[in-house]
């Protein structure tokens, strides 16, 4: 630790005399202030996390509340925040899946992916594209399970950089010619980012979210996908349990959207409503935190496991995502920036994800929320 704190010292004189890199609300290129070689090492994503740009954390607190700020400009200001995060308690796949004993969670986050692919029949040589693909984490895998071209679409200059970057490291030239990442809006994609009736499928991992009106993102999925194409979503959504008149129901709501770069959680219903207000027929669809139930019983693992423990210290993974990880990583970030290595930003964005952590726990645990209640839908 002692060494690490030199090396952060020295780092940041360094970064003292480079430019502010502040970023204003909605610029356009505020990511482009933010570097993608960190490594994958612990320290590596320690270092991606105190020194990579938070300095817009203030504004994306004020876009959150100002109703007359777009959506999009949240998103990409959040992800800006929260990628770095991301990376260093899930890797490079940001979602949840539903799990059961004897299974580790790098397993579960893999199947869950083959289970959106599997459920949209994929294979080689089709056109899909990953709408809101994060760092490119499931695309590599579901390109590399099926044999199919997979492009994906972010808002987030960043996070195409950091796609561009892992796969780089981590991929044969082979699979990396069918993965492509583009910075984009999902509510513009054609003919931006895809020609009309192009796509013979595509997805949606826990990303729909960002856009309130479902409609408005599903529309453009309509134009892009062939006739016949396939849609699959994992959706974050309220259940039928979340009660619009109870105040903690509402406040757990709250502090889910704050701590994820959401505007406004919607319900299933409204989800569904918006496929076939688009031109879709809805194929099958259902809460996987309910049929995980039913599925494994008393093996059931719920979705929020990993961080509602307090303790873990099976994998460096699980103590990271344990609460006690969480303290410890709050604790550090409060050191370097008391002792002036580096601006309170990175705190106080560790902050707002912990408070978003913790509402998307008590959401798990009441069941008035689930980020996986699937939809597969077929273009009319």
């Amino acid at each position: 630790m002692c060494r690490f704190l030199r090396s952060l010292s020295c780092i940041a004189v360094v970064a003292s005399a480079a430019e502010d890199g502040s970023c204003p609300a909605g610029a356009k290129d505020c990511s482009k202030t933010i570097s993608e070689d960190s490594s994958d090492s612990v320290l590596g994503k320690l270092y991606s996390i105190i020194f990579n740009q938070k300095k817009n954390i203030s504004s994306y607190v004020d876009r959150l509340s100002d109703e007359v700020l777009t959506e999009r400009d949240t998103t990409n200001e959040y992800y800006d925040l929260a990628t770095d995060f991301y990376e260093y308690g899930w890797g490079s796949s940001f979602h949840f899946a539903a799990r059961h004993k004897g299974e580790s969670l790098a397993e579960s986050i893999k199947r869950h992916e083959h289970f959106l692919a599997l459920k949209l029949g994929l294979s080689a040589g089709q056109q899909v594209a990953d709408l809101g693909m994060g760092v490119g984490g499931p695309l590599r895998s579901i390109a590399k399970f099926t044999g199919a071209s997979v492009t994906g679409v972010t808002i987030n200059d960043y996070q195409v950089r950091r796609a561009q970057k892992l796969t780089q490291q981590r991929e044969s030239a082979e699979s990396a010619s069918r993965m492509r990442y583009v910075q984009g809006d999902f509510t513009k994609l054609v003919p931006e980012v895809f020609q009309p009736e192009s796509l013979d499928a595509c997805y949606y991992i826990e990303s729909a979210c960002h856009i309130s009106n479902r409609t408005e993102v599903f529309s453009e999925s309509v134009k892009a996908l062939k006739k016949g194409g396939k849609l699959f979503t994992f959706e974050w959504v309220m259940t039928d349990r979340y009660d619009p008149s109870n105040a903690a129901h509402v406040e757990i709501k709250k502090g889910v959207e704050f701590g994820n770069g959401i505007e406004d959680l919607v319900s299933y219903k409204a989800a569904l409503a918006s496929l076939e207000a688009s031109g879709f027929r809805i194929l099958e669809h259902g809460d996987l935190v309910d049929i995980a139930e039913e599925w494994y019983g008393e093996s059931n693992v719920p979705w929020y496991f990993d961080m509602g423990r307090y303790y873990a210290f099976g994998s460096v993974g699980d103590f990271q995502l344990s609460q006690f990880g969480q303290k410890v990583l709050h604790n550090l970030l409060w050191f370097v920036a008391k002792i002036g290595l580096v601006p309170q930003d990175a705190l106080e964005t560790e902050k707002m994800l912990g408070h978003g952590g913790r509402n998307l726990v008590a959401g798990g645990q009441t069941k008035i929320f689930t980020p996986m209640y699937y939809i597969l839908a077929e273009k009319l």
